[in-house]
């Protein structure tokens, strides 16, 4: 009885060794094949909408991981992020860090709850592992999702300040960084380091003004040099209107208006030409904000300058076109659109401009989370619409 069982302990696994080699090698390409789906265009989709994700997360949590990667189980967490649950994304961390403890995906899941609970010990520590394998998904989150920041301003500016002095950050990241820091500081008021700020940001803009490459780059969206070009200015701008700097405020207005007609359209990346489209239409109308005696008929070259820059929009110049399965949330021709009318609306009025007008129109060129720069903004632009262009 026991030869024979041995017997046929020995036949299976012969046996074994026979189907295992290509079940596994099934399993492999079907893994293989199920990563490139989940992170195709249609995947994106899928696993950001709310059944889709739900679905992904709950095979997640039925197989405890283990028919998944840590790549995957990154893409689950940032889609809970998205989602706004919190609670869950902590939980997928978690599970990783249990199944992958060593794995990139995974010290970068820990980094952004760090940086979100303000723990930023931890977070610091690491964020220099992230960098250190050139893994930059936590350090885009802190800078482009606010809320993936930590509550308190003055960690958040700790944050920026920790970021933008990395000499292993690109130069788009450390800049970003900057920006972000530079509209933080619209609600802390710090008025010292706001003028640190303007000196850094008046220097990165001057070398993206100088470079040929700023009107007509490939890159996409962060990556892209116009962008950021637009969006160091449009903070600028804000910050100038703090410190009520109108030299700078004239500065940031004839950048844009510069760059707007030196676009070169068939070569910057179109994507990214429509995400920096609302920004650069508000940089446009700065104009209004501008004394006619001492800079001519600005308002007319600024709603002309406008009036092509939306024309361009509509015409599909720049295109709201889908980049691996995604588009920005911003509708910037409407938004367009309405500067445009607003602005058409200040002209004509001129000196007899209402005050609701005033901020009706002032509200549209605030892209900052301080209001109060709002009623500045009203109160400078009918100042200066009581002055006559010669």
């Amino acid at each position: 009885m026991k030869k024979q069982l041995l017997l046929q302990l020995a036949a299976f696994k012969r046996w074994l060794k026979r189907v295992a080699p290509p079940i596994f090698t099934l399993l492999k390409a079907f893994n293989q094949r199920r990563e490139q789906l989940w992170t195709s265009p249609l995947g994106y989709v899928w696993r950001n909408s709310h059944l889709g994700h739900a679905f992904s997360v709950a095979a997640f949590r039925l197989t405890q991981g283990r028919l998944t990667s840590a790549s995957t189980s990154h893409l689950m967490f940032d889609g809970s992020l998205r989602l706004h649950k919190y609670r869950q994304a902590s939980w997928i961390a978690d599970m990783a860090r249990r199944r992958w403890p060593n794995a990139i995906d995974v010290v970068s899941m820990q980094c952004t709850l760090a940086l979100k609970a303000g723990e930023l010990s931890k977070a610091f520590v690491l964020l220099e592992r992230c960098l250190s394998a050139s893994d930059y998904r936590a350090v885009d989150r802190v800078l482009f999702r606010t809320g993936s920041r930590p509550r308190d301003l003055h960690q958040s500016e700790e944050v920026f300040r920790w970021l933008s002095h990395r000499g292993d950050l690109d130069f788009n990241r450390r800049s970003y960084a900057l920006v972000a820091e530079a509209y933080l500081m619209l609600r802390l008021k710090k008025l010292a380091r706001v003028q640190e700020l303007i000196e850094a940001l008046e220097g990165m803009a001057e070398h993206l003004r100088s470079s040929e490459e700023t009107t007509c780059c490939p890159q996409s969206n962060r990556q892209n040099l116009g962008k950021l070009y637009v969006s160091i200015s449009s903070a600028q701008y804000h910050l100038a209107l703090l410190q009520e700097d109108m030299p700078l405020l004239a500065r940031c207005w004839q950048r844009l208006a510069d760059f707007s007609r030196a676009i070169d359209r068939d070569q910057i990346n179109a994507d990214a030409l429509f995400r920096m489209s609302s920004n650069l239409g508000r940089g446009l109308a700065l104009g209004f904000m501008l004394d006619p005696r001492q800079y001519g008929k600005v308002r007319s070259d600024a709603l002309t300058l406008l009036n092509a820059w939306t024309t361009a929009s509509a015409a599909g110049l720049t295109p709201s076109r889908r980049v691996r399965g995604r588009t920005p949330q911003e509708n910037h021709l409407l938004f367009l659109e309405a500067l445009r009318d607003s602005c058409e609306q200040l002209h004509q009025a001129g000196g007899s401009v209402t005050l609701q007008a005033c901020r009706d129109w002032a509200r549209l060129l605030n892209h900052s989370s301080e209001r109060s720069l709002t009623d500045s903004i009203a109160s400078l632009v009918r100042r200066q619409l009581v002055e006559p262009e010669p």
